[in-house]
């Protein structure tokens, strides 16, 4: 019988979040009473699809993660792992492939989703995770609803790309072991998301149709959205 291909969840949450003011970084903003990055593991955990969650960490914040996060709302959850995290997304991607490596089979499913997108569905985590089982490499994205302009430094239109061709990256993004450890071990420069360095090694991404409720907290007004979506969720029984 063939062994069952691993999945492992990368959590990056060691940045800044300046974007979104205050003293509080963004994963530990409370979101209706509880730190965002608890909503965000409650939903990974909820698919039952992974076998490792990796949080990737601010350096230094390892004991306050352990103590605050795991403990007190996961009771030391085994399956969850905490790793330092970089001066980047990207670095903390890399940071968490090594810890990774030699500890996996290289057709293991690694499954990288953004710290501060709470919202994410089971099903949405299952359905992308089945696309880069069957394809290498996949990642949630959504239609564009405004039309978009390339600008120029001078503040003028270039140009006004198609809109139907277009669409807004999310996360998750999953890749097979190799293929992400490779790309990342090539990778020169920064790139916004996982999927572009792959993108730049010649590999095919495929696009799992999103949610426009998987919205990635970046400011003061996204986090009241999303306030606001939990709270329907919570009046639909959701």
């Amino acid at each position: 019988m063939p062994q069952k291909q691993e999945c492992v969840l990368l959590l990056p949450a060691a940045g800044q979040g300046l974007r979104m003011g205050g003293d509080i970084k963004k994963p530990y903003l409370l979101l209706a009473g509880k730190p965002v990055i608890v909503h965000t593991l409650e939903a990974c955990l909820a698919a039952n699809i992974f076998t490792r969650l990796l949080v990737l960490v601010t350096p230094g914040e390892e004991i306050y993660f352990e103590k605050e996060i795991c403990k007190h709302y996961f009771n030391g959850n085994q399956s969850i792992t905490i790793v330092p995290g970089g001066t980047s997304r990207q670095d903390s991607v890399f940071r968490g492939l090594k810890a990774l490596y030699g500890n996996v089979d290289n057709e293991a499913i690694i499954c990288v989703h953004d710290a501060v997108r709470p919202l994410i569905s089971s099903f949405l985590l299952q359905r992308v995770v089945a696309e880069a089982k069957r394809f290498g490499a996949a990642l949630a994205a959504v239609p564009l609803t405004d039309t978009v302009k390339l600008v120029d430094k001078y503040n003028t239109v270039v140009e006004t790309p198609l809109r139907e061709a277009l669409v807004a990256a999310q996360t998750p993004q999953c890749f097979k072991f190799s293929l992400l450890w490779e790309a990342h071990c090539q990778a020169a420069v920064q790139a916004s998301d996982d999927a572009a360095l792959v993108e730049r090694m010649g590999a095919a991404v495929r696009i799992v149709p999103g949610s426009y409720e998987n919205i990635k907290l970046t400011t003061s007004h996204d986090l009241k959205v999303a306030e606001l979506y939990l709270a329907h969720r919570l009046k639909e029984g959701v």
